[in-house]
């Protein structure tokens, strides 16, 4: 039983955006203890030592401020009205940014000191007070209270297949960009349009760390140039140095190995890549060509990719995490002899490599009216970049991750820190518009992983345990505004991964701006009562990364792996493996009723495309397939929870896009969900 009575100490928490208790996936609550406040409050940088006195000067603060530092203008019929502390005289301007171009207007003031405001164009404006020299600055997000959709609706579906799984006779062992061109074209070829895979964001494959988890980049502002395709590159064809390497025995060697591999070796593959890509790079500075002034082109448009190449180029002399650089290079300054200029450059070049062959992957994509599904990554590497680069942003002294629930009993800490609410607020969202920008203009739809961290977020403080967390509210309204400044912009719709135990305000939430839900079938499955019905805004599939694949989950193999990494007791083992038979009678028995199953004694195969029919034929805006189902893999891409005790974000696919698309069973199922979803084109638009 928790107290209904607040301490000050749990005033002074909630005041500054901690939850002081929340309740957990049993039901049961569960109340945050005056340790992780006291340190999550220190994060803040709230001091925790004199609660009662620093409630009292927050509320002060707040009192005094002229006017909060972003505001949300959601576009209706009626012009917009602000509030602001007029105290004294003050000038207000307000000004207006319109395709690149910024005007001033003066907004009419109003009695109990509100701002009445013109309709404004949907972006990012200014609302400036001045007094003497103190100035107040605002920023006014002027949004669609709904994020982009289509003009019509859609009963679209496609594939889904992680970057480095995809593998053909030319690639080095891992996929590339051209593998993936070349996928994007098979299925287009087939009817699919949605192209979906993990974050193929920047990593360390080397220095300071290896991490080849696309949930840990390096950055959310730049790609991973593990997946450029060498081979196509001009200087490439023309080197006889990279030439000569390749065609060494020791090299053919080395990528034989690699491209017979179950699993995919980052750092010997990155290794052997970076070799010829220094040669190509150092040849590519020691010539004028054409090609040089395309790259001065783009550094110019990006003039950002030089600090992040200085970044790596640091990373890689010191062979150390920034935060055990000196001083002034750990706070953001980089002089000329902290790093070697050479392999700066060969940074630039190389991200201008992945650039060009993302614009020529997306341009293909475009022509076969496919649409990449990307997703966006909650957090980052805590040794990257953005870490570096965007201190401030960040809440150091604490990490993302969940409370304890029946699967991870001990909570989980995913190493990560969580964006500072209000520091980001104070900084207008800067970083925050800048990856969701970078990523909405690469992309047609973009999954926004744990869609929750909009409203709250688990924070754990550093030293304390998982399961010591506190939950921290961030400005929902706020973020979803900027989402929907930039899905209008660039097009893009997004998915929220909304699964789990999730508080009802956020699916609301998600209902009220259009964000599109996540229908995943092992989630929805009970072992007695019909399947659910997907509705039709939602991204529908069988299972996720995360999750065991089709012939795993119907074998029960989740269920052994899971009780040998002791996250199931085994006095309960049993009853997991008779609820999972139950869920195989009752899904059999339902496709049968709906006459989606023929056979008796149907085979695994004859369920999956039994079940993915029954997906298809739905009204789920988008069906998305996951293609190593298609060949019954029971191996999964990521087991939760787990690092060293599994293998990771490394599992080629067992079949070649060679293989894939002579493939008779996977070219059959498909071309069975194409045709349910053709069919469903004629029927009555949907409204939301």
């Amino acid at each position: 039983m928790i107290s209904s009575r607040k301490t000050p100490l749990q005033r002074l928490a909630e005041a500054a955006g901690v939850q002081t208790s929340y309740v957990d996936n049993t039901g049961v609550p569960r109340a945050a203890s005056e340790e992780t406040l006291t340190a999550i409050l220190q994060v803040l940088g709230v001091d925790p030592q004199n609660p009662k006195e620093a409630f009292e000067s927050m509320a002060a603060e707040k009192k005094k401020r002229v006017c909060e530092p972003v505001i949300v203008c959601w576009q209706k019929k009626t012009s917009p009205v602000v509030k602001i502390n007029l105290s004294g005289e003050r000038k207000v301007k307000l000004l207006l940014q319109t395709d690149g171009i910024e005007s001033e207007l003066k907004p009419d003031l109003l009695k109990n000191q509100d701002l009445r405001l013109p309709q404004l164009p949907t972006g990012y404006h200014k609302l400036i007070i001045e007094k003497g020299n103190d100035r107040t600055e605002a920023l006014l997000i002027s949004a669609p209270q709904k994020l982009f959709a289509p003009g019509e609706d859609l009963f679209q579906w496609g594939t889904f297949l992680p970057l480095y799984a995809a593998h053909s006779k030319e690639s080095w062992g891992a996929g590339n960009f051209s593998d993936w061109k070349r996928l994007g074209r098979w299925l287009a070829s087939k009817g699919g349009k949605v192209m979906g895979t993990l974050p193929i964001l920047s990593a360390f494959l080397d220095y300071p760390v290896v991490e080849p988890s696309p949930y840990s980049p390096a950055s959310r502002l730049f790609w991973n140039e593990f997946y450029i395709d060498i081979t196509s590159l001009p200087e490439f064809q023309k080197s006889k140095a990279a030439g000569t390497t390749v065609g060494s025995s020791g090299f053919k060697r080395k990528l034989q190995k690699f491209k017979t591999s179950e699993y995919v070796n980052y750092p010997e593959e990155w290794a052997l890549r970076r070799k010829v890509l220094e040669t190509l790079a150092r040849e590519f500075f020691s010539l004028e060509s054409p090609r040089r002034r395309e790259f001065e082109e783009y550094l110019q448009a990006h003039p950002e990719v030089e600090d992040y190449a200085a970044f790596r180029a640091s990373c890689d002399r010191t062979k150390t995490a920034w935060q055990n650089w000196p001083d002034s290079a750990k706070a953001g300054k980089l002089p000329l002899s902290f790093y070697s200029e050479e392999v700066r450059d060969f940074y630039l070049y190389i991200q201008w490599i992945a650039q060009s062959q993302m614009d020529d992957l997306l341009a293909s994509f475009g022509a076969d009216g496919v649409r990449f599904y990307l997703d966006l990554p909650l957090g980052v590497n805590p040794d990257g970049y953005d870490s570096w680069r965007y201190r401030e942003f960040f809440a150091a002294g604490a990490s993302a991750g969940a409370p304890p629930d029946s699967f991870f009993t001990k909570g989980q800490d995913w190493g990560f820190a969580p964006l500072h609410p209000e520091r980001s607020r104070e900084q207008h969202y800067q970083y925050v518009i800048d990856y969701l920008r970078f990523q909405m203009r690469h992309t047609g739809m973009l999954r926004i992983d744990h869609v929750m961290g909009l409203h709250r977020l688990y924070w754990v403080p550093r030293g304390l345990p998982a399961s010591a967390g506190a939950y921290v509210r961030y400005p929902a309204e706020e973020l979803y505004a900027i989402l929907s400044v930039e899905s209008h912009r660039h097009k893009t719709m997004l998915v929220g991964e909304n699964l789990g135990t999730v508080p009802p305000e956020v699916n609301e939430s998600m209902d009220r701006h259009g964000v599109r839900r996540m229908y995943v079938l092992q989630y929805e499955q009970r072992p007695k009562g019909p399947l659910p019905k997907p509705d039709h805004f939602v991204a529908a599939s069988l299972n996720t990364h995360d999750m065991p694949t089709f012939a795993s989950h119907w074998a029960g193999n989740d269920i052994a792996d899971r009780a040998s990494l002791g996250l199931i007791p085994k006095k309960e083992i049993q009853q997991f493996k008779k609820v999972r038979e139950q869920l195989r009678r009752t899904l059999v028995k339902f496709l049968k009723a709906k006459s989606l199953l023929l056979s008796a004694e149907p085979k695994t195969l004859e369920i999956l495309a039994a079940t993915l029919k029954f997906l298809a034929r739905s009204p789920a805006e988008t069906v998305l397939i996951n293609l190593e189902d298609l060949w019954l893999e029971k191996r999964p891409q990521n087991t939760p929870g787990t690092t060293r005790e599994r293998i990771n974000w490394r599992g080629k696919s067992k079949l070649s896009l060679e293989q894939i698309e002579k493939n008779n069973q996977v070219v059959k199922i498909l071309d069975e969900i194409n045709s349910a979803r053709q069919k469903l084109h004629s029927r009555p638009r949907q409204r939301r």
